[in-house]
């Protein structure tokens, strides 16, 4: 309630679609927010299996970004909150062939 939504629509759009990729389960909660938009750290409340690192966490969040964008790092990244160029980094360091 607090954001100021500088990218409008748009940004709130993208919001969403970053919370559908991030959500693993039925219903989208605040934490599955990008970062940008909390106001908490979401590592701190995200229910993560006990033993999952980071690295797996993003890793997952990735992959499943650029599922949702068909293989388009351009919209993963959009999806994700980041840029193209963290897109890329991230899919040379997990070994991805996306």
């Amino acid at each position: 309630m607090k954001y100021q939504w500088p990218g409008n629509v748009r940004e709130l759009k993208s919001a969403f679609e970053y919370a559908f990729v991030a959500c693993q389960g039925e219903t989208i909660e605040p934490l599955h927010l990008p970062m940008n938009i909390l106001e908490i750290r979401p590592a701190l409340s995200s229910p993560v299996s006990e033993g999952t690192s980071l690295n797996d966490i993003k890793k997952q969040r990735l992959i499943k970004a650029l599922d949702a964008a068909g293989g388009n790092r351009s919209e993963a990244a959009r999806i994700l909150g980041i840029s193209r160029t963290s897109v890329w980094n991230q899919v040379k360091r997990f070994g991805l062939s996306h």
